[in-house]
């Protein structure tokens, strides 16, 4: 059953109205008002999305909660009449595995998703394991105490020492043969009370052998509370017009607007004016240049 989960997360989501909300003490998830939530963890599904984390739900909407509802009465995917035809095509490409079939399988998908309007699905994790201690994040090197700690430039040019070393200084990163995440935004950043967050957004692209296909596009959030790290992640696979705008307010109602955020892009058109005055900064600080000389230099910059 678990070969049909990815299948499931990618059916049926379209909303507007943020108006919804989802009390778990520590967090309050401001959602659009046509979602239903789902703890993943009290259903079969659970050991296929939540894996390690202690916390995890899902926002869904009617046909998807119809769907897990049948699913967990022990009904089969392949009796569940709006899917079969996915199911169908699924089964014959792991049978017979060809280009053709792929393409076949993404696009009677995406028809079902668009004649239902829908095509969105997030989900929010938490975990009980202290964020420094995380694999992931000490793979990387990356120290959340470091952070904290960290000057705007310095998060700057952090953020684009990770993601160089991520990407090996490219725009995409391959999670899964053949699966790549191309980058669109990639910051790392800290809130004024020093909680340092991450965010990715995307599109995730699927190498055939003769061609790439778009299956949609990806967003993330990862953060902090109480020292243990927690998720916000979303996925798009048809209409995805408003589907950034959309992630970034769930975030923003969810999360920032209890913090005053340090904004950090990579790959800013800002970065040489940074590094420029930083280093003209120590030169002054170390008696290079004379006070004059600095104030000269940095006129300079600034116009």
């Amino acid at each position: 059953m678990k070969k049909y989960v990815l299948i499931l997360s990618l059916i049926f989501i379209s909303t507007k109205s943020f108006t919804k909300e989802l009390d778990l003490g520590m967090h309050k998830i401001i959602f659009p008002n046509k979602f239903n939530v789902i703890n993943w963890n009290d259903t079969s599904f659970g050991s296929s999305f939540c894996q390690e984390f202690s916390t995890c739900f899902g926002l869904v909407d009617n046909k998807v909660l119809e769907i897990v509802n049948q699913v967990e009465a022990g009904k089969n995917f392949e009796e569940i009449k709006i899917i079969k035809p996915i199911i169908t095509k699924y089964n014959k490409m792991l049978a017979s595995f060809s280009d053709s079939k792929v393409k076949s399988l993404l696009k009677t998908t995406k028809n079902i998703l668009k004649m239902n309007n829908s095509g969105t699905f997030f989900t929010y994790f938490r975990t009980e394991e202290k964020i420094n201690n995380n694999d992931m994040l000490s793979e990387y090197g990356i120290n959340i105490d470091e952070i904290r700690e960290m000057s705007t430039s310095e998060l700057q040019k952090f953020t684009n020492k990770i993601k160089n070393e991520i990407t090996s200084g490219k725009d995409y990163y391959m999670f899964m043969d053949g699966l790549f995440i191309n980058f669109d935004k990639f910051t790392i950043s800290k809130y004024s009370n020093k909680k340092p967050y991450l965010i990715i957004n995307g599109d995730i692209t699927y190498l055939l052998t003769s061609s790439k296909i778009k299956l949609g596009n990806i967003a993330y959030y990862i953060s902090e509370i109480d020292d243990n790290l927690f998720v916000m992640d979303g996925y798009c696979v048809v209409n995805c017009k408003t589907f950034f705008s959309d992630f970034e307010q769930i975030i923003d109602d969810s999360f920032k607007s209890k913090n005053k955020s340090i904004k950090i892009e990579s790959s800013s058109k800002d970065t040489d004016f940074i590094n420029q005055i930083q280093d003209l900064n120590e030169l002054y600080k170390s008696g290079v240049l004379s006070k004059e000389e600095f104030e000269k230099a940095k006129k300079k910059i600034l116009n």
